[in-house]
């Protein structure tokens, strides 16, 4: 844990709230500057005037290619060994570059990095346990917030709106005692509910609290909003608020969860998708159909499904024809939204795998895979298995080259403070950790009965 958490959690729920805020306002500096109005000026701009998507992409594609070749080391020598001529005369032609495994941007990752500032940390620990840590430069963030609040536009939800999201972030002390696991962000206008409280003695005040708050949107891990909203159905809890629309983000739901959501919250549900290490954002439209913001990349769909990542934002960190590790089917129909691109019929591989507390609270993957962010790049893959309903075993294989015992101690502490000293817990470090029947090595692993 460092300084600054220690410094927030030791403080009262007012003090809290306060740098919450001032946290808020330097999100809102860095997110939403120069960039971020261009950008969201020109999708505004293409609802008027379509665009030749195509040769949009293409020429996003050649500018992206040819900064690579200039900024990064490791494409420079790339494209030099593949005698690759750019400009690229189609965009099909990107695959004459071979595609970037994680394993080769967790070990490379100094060389593919470029020469320019790239201050903003995206941190990955994934379904998978892989642990990555890329960089994005202060444009890249905003263009991406553009295309986010703009799906969010199309929704009829705008910046500055009383908006909910539910978080993994640690925003209450363990020894806090009143019942208030909620933080305010009033530069956002924005109630940050952490799911690392949510159990079932403290969901009615999650209920109660969102209510009061009568949100306009809702965003974030939707195991909470699924958890809240069965506990609301068995309590007989009928809420009063109606947001626009409800935004769930890095996990996967069932259709009838979905539905849940809708009927408890009062809100239409809209998916999206993207990943911390920078892919494109998919996401759903006004018909229900979820679509590539083709501005931010480009996505291939390999024979099995597996996802090619190419994207066009990750001037710190460039990745191209990245498998990011999720899978994705599309039928090729058109949707009658009047998007130019094909239908993304499902992403598969976030999944909703979790461990159990001894007082029922459940902590999902979205959570236990932030442990590996915390290090920089030196464990290569992680698990969880819970053997008991207070015993965890905790699978890690080191990188040698950038490990050193005081990254187990972080691990360690990391794990206590999320899993609570009612749980014990057991680091081991293995050169292996097996692949289940289905090929799948997972992150979390139940071994109760």
């Amino acid at each position: 844990m460092g300084i600054k958490e220690q410094v927030y959690l030791s403080s009262p729920v007012f003090l809290q709230n306060l740098l919450t805020t001032v946290y808020g306002y330097q999100l809102q500096r860095e997110r939403y500057g120069s960039a971020y109005q261009k950008r969201f000026q020109e999708l505004l701009a293409k609802e008027a005037h379509p665009l030749d998507v195509e040769a949009d992409q293409l020429k996003r594609l050649n500018t992206f290619l040819l900064f690579c070749r200039q900024h990064s080391p490791y494409y420079k020598t790339l494209f030099a060994e593949l005698e690759l001529q750019l400009p690229l005369q189609h965009v099909s032609d990107l695959k004459q570059i071979p595609p970037l495994e994680k394993e080769t941007l967790r070990q490379q990752i100094e060389s593919i990095r470029t020469d320019l500032e790239a201050p903003i940390i995206g941190k990955t620990g994934g379904t998978t346990g892989k642990s990555i840590q890329v960089r994005y430069t202060k444009e890249d963030m905003q263009i991406r917030m553009a295309h986010l609040d703009y799906f969010k536009a199309t929704h009829g939800v705008r910046k500055g709106m009383r908006r909910i999201s539910f978080t993994a972030q640690s925003l209450v002390s363990e020894h806090q005692k009143t019942p208030v696991y909620w933080r305010k962000n009033r530069a956002l206008n924005q109630l940050l509910f952490t799911v690392k409280k949510i159990s079932p003695t403290t969901m009615t005040d999650y209920l109660r609290a969102i209510d009061q708050f009568d949100p306009e949107s809702i965003d974030g891990l939707p195991s909470a909003m699924i958890e809240l909203a069965y506990h609301a159905k068995r309590e007989g809890i009928e809420l009063q608020c109606r947001p626009h629309a409800i935004f769930p983000t890095a996990e996967m739901m069932t259709s009838t969860e979905r539905h849940l959501i809708e009927e408890v919250f009062h809100g239409p549900v809209f998916d999206q998708y993207a990943s911390s290490e920078g892919a494109p954002i998919v996401a759903e439209c006004r018909c229900g159909q979820k679509h590539l913001h083709h501005e931010m990349g480009i996505i291939e769909l390999e024979a099995d499904g597996e996802v090619l990542v190419t994207s066009f934002d990750t001037h710190g960190t460039p990745l191209i024809r990245y498998r990011v590790g999720d899978r994705m089917t599309s039928s090729g129909k058109m949707c009658p939204c009047g998007h130019p691109g094909p239908v993304i019929d499902s992403i598969d591989g976030r999944k909703r795998g979790y461990l159990i507390k001894p007082d029922g609270q459940k902590v999902f993957e979205s959570q236990l895979s932030s442990l590996v962010k915390v290090l920089p790049n030196s464990v290569e893959r992680v698990q969880y298995i819970q053997n008991s309903e207070r015993d965890i075993t905790f699978l890690y294989i080191p990188d040698w080259t950038r490990f050193s015992w005081e990254h187990e101690q972080q691990l360690y502490r990391f794990l206590k403070t999320l899993l609570g000293a009612d749980m014990q817990v057991s680091l081991r470090a293995v050169q292996e950790i097996p692949r289940e029947v289905s090929g799948k090595t997972l992150l979390v692993k139940q071994m109760m009965t």
